[in-house]
């Protein structure tokens, strides 16, 4: 049994552009007297910042008067609506799933305490996994990570996101690493000297790759199971 992975922003979905405009609707919502004034600037940076988690002490003072005016909670109940999955992504996890892997949401949690799961069901996405594991940082990512393997410990484990940068601390050897290529990230020379690290530009590629896991895993007649 192989061990899917899948980050969700950026690999099975396009949420960049729902970024922007729901951080514009927001603010028009909650504080519409801001887009007329020289503040919009500030206070859109302000809320940009503070959702992607590098809130500087400089805008503190923009996101407290943006917490009582409910601008972040406004953003969370908005940004789904605009988030569109990349081709082929369902129809791809599905086809996993039918073929017994087992298909894990492995991503990043939001500033916003469970905002990664809230995103995931107001877009529909939270039924179509095994298991939905969320981190919040490099160490937390790692020890969820390792987890995973407690639990199948013998199996491959495919791992797909759009931040290569990711996969520089892993170091296990029955894990494939795959890049979902993205125009927002770089690459990561190193990757490209391992065995273990593809790029693909679309997601069908990955069902080619879980055709070729089980060749190979036909091939030796040995089964993998998790642990109990």
């Amino acid at each position: 049994m192989t061990v899917y992975l899948f980050d969700f922003d950026g690999t099975l979905v396009d949420s960049t552009q729902a970024v922007e405009k729901a951080l514009r609707l927001a603010i028009e919502k909650t504080v519409p007297a801001v887009i007329e004034s020289d503040l919009y600037d500030e206070y859109y940076k302000a809320l940009f910042l503070f959702i992607k988690g590098r809130l500087t002490y400089r805008h503190l003072g923009v996101i407290h008067e943006l917490v009582a005016q409910g601008t972040i909670h406004e953003y969370y109940s908005l940004m789904p609506r605009f988030i569109r999955d990349f081709p082929h992504a369902r129809r791809v996890v599905r086809k996993l799933r039918r073929r017994g892997r087992t298909v894990i949401s492995f991503s990043g949690e939001h500033t916003y305490p469970g905002g990664k799961v809230l995103f995931l069901k107001k877009t529909g996405w939270y039924d179509e996994f095994d298991e939905i594991i969320t981190f919040k940082g490099t160490r937390d990512m790692l020890q969820k990570f390792g987890t995973v393997r407690e639990l199948y410990p013998d199996c491959p484990v495919v791992w797909i996101d759009d931040s290569p940068s990711r996969f520089t601390y892993i170091l296990d050897e029955n894990a494939l690493l795959v890049q979902k290529a993205s125009p927002y990230k770089s690459d990561v020379a190193l990757l490209f000297e391992r065995d273990n690290f593809v790029k693909i530009t679309s997601l069908r590629e990955l069902l080619e790759i879980d055709d070729s896991l089980m060749e190979f895993g036909d091939g030796t007649g040995h089964q993998c199971t998790g642990s109990q």
